[in-house]
């Protein structure tokens, strides 16, 4: 991890990996969340293991992490506040593990799952390469404010692209303006804002005091999905829910 932001006080041990968690997810923070330099060409990011010699015990289920905002008024989250399944996304713009998720697994998901009121996505972009994720975060909110996030999103992330090869100049935020829709003064002044930085902190923080080391990181219903897994993780994990 190189160009990190400068971090707070040395986090505290996250509580819910002290709970009985099962192994596979505590092999999967070792191998599935390995970040890349930014601007790396990732063809085959690791996955998290999903076997393990182990098995928990049947009275020891995994712990849940109700992190869920569920707020109407969230700029960064896609879907019906009232979807019986929701999606945290800790990533990062520059992250190249994210880009890959977000072009082999995100579309599916929004197409069978967003699109149909079964799943709610809120996205938490976090800063772990420093100032170029701090400011594309800061401008996702400010897309997110105008109902664009989800078009800032892709556009960022398009063909397996991150934020290292995004134009963030005065002239480049306003051509990404254009192409998503929004009005260019509104977005930079939104970007600019203090709320905007404050959610960009906060989502940062929380990330941090909940021991996310890496990008991506998930939540589905409070569950653990580490890493850029394939697509039919999510959907095993989403259909179990949706089953309950």
């Amino acid at each position: 991890m190189s160009d990190s932001p400068a971090t707070p006080a040395k986090p505290k041990i996250p509580w819910f990996w002290i709970m009985p968690i099962p192994v596979a997810l505590l092999i999967g923070v070792i191998i599935g969340m390995q970040i890349p330099t930014p601007g790396d060409q990732v063809a085959t990011p690791p996955a998290a293991t999903t076997q393990s010699s182990e098995t928990p015990a049947q009275d020891q289920p995994a712990q849940k992490i109700n992190i869920e905002r569920r707020e109407a008024s969230d700029p960064t989250a896609v879907g019906d506040i009232n979807a019986p399944v929701t999606l945290v996304t800790y990533s990062d713009f520059q992250c190249g593990y994210c880009a890959k998720w977000a072009n082999d697994s995100l579309p599916t998901l929004i197409k069978e799952y967003v699109d149909t009121g079964k799943l709610r996505i809120e996205y938490r972009d976090i800063m772990f390469f420093g100032e170029n994720s701090r400011q594309s975060a800061e401008l996702a909110i400010a897309a997110g404010k105008q109902g664009k996030y989800q078009e800032f999103h892709d556009a960022v992330f398009a063909d397996g692209a991150t934020a290292k090869n995004a134009d963030f100049s005065a002239d480049g935020v306003k051509i990404i303006a254009k192409s998503i829709g929004v009005d260019h003064q509104q977005l930079v002044t939104d970007a600019a804002s203090a709320e905007t930085k404050a959610l960009v902190q906060k989502n940062h923080d929380e990330a941090t005091n909940l021991g996310v080391t890496g990008t991506p990181t998930f939540l589905i219903n409070g569950s653990p999905l580490v890493g850029a897994q394939p697509l039919e993780a999510f959907v095993q994990v989403i259909d179990s829910e949706l089953a309950g």
